[in-house]
Order: C-alpha cells, then sequence, then structure tokens
C-alpha cells in the first residue's frame, strides 16, 4: 500500500487541493506501472475513470440507502431522494 498523506483539518480551505495532490501522486505511480506492464495509457486512465464513477456511484446509494434505513428506524415517512 502506497504511503498516503495525513489530511488536513476539515476546516482547511486546502483540503481538496491536497487529496487531489496525493491522488495524483498515486495514479501516477499506478499508470506507470501499468504501463511497464503492457497496458496503454489511456486504457488504464479510461479504467480509473470508470472505476472513480463506480465507486461515486455506490457511495452515493449507500447514502440513500443509510437515509432510508434511519428513516425506518425513526418510523417516519423516507425522504424524497430524487436528485
Amino acid at each position: 500500500m502506497t504511503d498516503f498523506p495525513k489530511a488536513p483539518p476539515e476546516k482547511d480551505e486546502s483540503r481538496y487541493i491536497a487529496c487531489q495532490m496525493a491522488v495524483e501522486t498515486v495514479l501516477q505511480d499506478l499508470v506507470e506501472d501499468a504501463m511497464r506492464r503492457g497496458w496503454e495509457e489511456t486504457e488504464v486512465l479510461s479504467a480509473i475513470t470508470e472505476v472513480a464513477d463506480n465507486l461515486m456511484l455506490a457511495a452515493d446509494a449507500n447514502r440513500d440507502l443509510d437515509l432510508l434505513l434511519a428513516a425506518l428506524r425513526r418510523n417516519m415517512p423516507p425522504p424524497n431522494l430524487a436528485g
């Protein structure tokens, strides 16, 4: 596993860019390693984009499920999850 720097405090204005920079370093290493093993750069970058999109969709679905479960526990109507 690659060393990933510790995140700045949540209120830090540079937190998002710091995360991007940390992720970029790890992804560059991953792309270079994949290319050394015979993959084309565009294939690797496309795969990373697809995987990242799937992870985001899964995180969103998990958030929606958590909201629904919380509403059920409170015996309340579920929130409107559209959008």
